[in-house]
């Protein structure tokens, strides 16, 4: 397999965000120089502990703020989910999960779950107390990823679950939300797929959507569909990765390409990404290769920004402590890659 490693890249440097937190980060350029990064602190990948942070930079990246506190309850707060509204607003969903026994440990089946929202009105320094989504046929479900805000302020949220009152099987239906108030409020569901979850939006220049979801079978593959209608309609997923290769973050070049960044949880535990030159209908068998170092571990959930000429793609790694109800994160960390977009496009031309 053909593939070029980023961090050879001549400019190519790399930071670390936190440690010992950083679950699921998401990315997102308020204004100037200011990058926000939302992610999980205070537990392990499954934790009643859990909060949300939001970790700043003001230097395009190179440097970062101590983690401070968007929102920790007495439930698992998690799954976060961040866009950037046309008036400044960043809205923050995420998955407030309360389905813990009483020593701490998982019970999936108890569905003490509901979704949340949150905004910040200064670039992610305070933050709103938090409220229910109030939509309650999809309550229960989780958002992911960045919520995509077409031309028009119509914002879209990357949500996947089951819907209640339906008789769906599964938790696996990937769908978006739409808010036309800025994120305060959210309703009017558009379903992208069955068999599918974790979706990550990318609205292309032209108004036409790509969304890139992992598969909720046992491949957990990375399949892409595209709308020409604003997410009314979406095309038959294409599957795009190997197996355990997921979740998708996606960006836009300044030439119009689109990078596919993805965990890879196989030899070599990392994060790629593949180049797509045609709005995302095939994809480049060369891989990029972000990061190749992260061993056996809980990693990936890449998500990238776009500064200028430089790009900024952040990512986890953590122990395997899947279900231990006193881990708090010991050892984890966010790490970011930093490179110039032109750099980039001249060595991979």
């Amino acid at each position: 397999m053909n593939a070029f490693d980023l961090r050879e890249l001549s400019d190519a440097s790399e930071v670390y965000l936190c440690h010992d937190e950083g679950y699921f980060p998401v990315l997102i350029n308020p204004q100037d120089e200011e990058i926000l990064a939302v992610l999980r602190g205070g537990a392990g990948h499954v934790g009643i502990t859990g909060w949300l942070d939001a970790v700043r930079s003001l230097d395009g990246g190179k440097t970062w703020g101590p983690p401070t506190v968007i929102v920790d309850t007495e439930v698992d707060d998690r799954n976060p989910a961040v866009g950037h509204a046309l008036d400044g607003t960043v809205v923050v969903a995420y998955h407030a999960q309360g389905s813990y026994n009483k020593d701490g440990s998982w019970g999936h089946n108890l569905r003490r779950v509901q979704m949340r929202l949150t905004c910040s009105h200064d670039g992610g320094v305070t933050w709103e107390p938090s409220q229910p989504l109030n939509y309650k046929p999809m309550e229960k479900c989780s958002a992911y990823g960045r919520i995509c805000t077409l031309t028009d302020g119509t914002m879209l949220l990357p949500i996947y679950g089951s819907v209640i009152g339906t008789s769906e099987q599964t938790n696996d239906h990937a769908y978006i939300l739409r808010s036309y108030d800025n994120g305060q409020t959210w309703g009017e569901p558009t379903l992208i797929a069955a068999g599918y979850n974790e979706t990550g939006l990318l609205l292309l220049p032209n108004g036409d959507l790509v969304a890139a979801m992992r598969s909720g079978d046992q491949r957990a593959l990375l399949s892409v569909s595209r709308s020409t209608d604003g997410g009314t309609t979406w095309t038959e997923p294409i599957p795009v990765t190997n197996d355990r290769e997921h979740p998708a973050d996606l960006t836009l070049l300044s030439n119009g390409w689109i990078l596919l960044f993805f965990g890879v949880r196989h030899e070599p535990f990392g994060v790629s990404a593949l180049v797509s030159k045609d709005n995302g209908q095939t994809w480049d068998e060369r891989r990029l290769i972000v990061c190749d170092d992260l061993g056996d571990n809980d990693l990936g959930y890449p998500s990238t920004v776009k500064l200028g000429d430089r790009l900024v793609t952040a990512y986890y790694c953590a122990p395997r402590q899947w279900n231990a109800p006193d881990f708090r994160g010991e050892g984890t960390f966010a790490r970011a890659l930093l490179y110039s977009e032109s750099v980039l496009l001249a060595a991979i031309v």
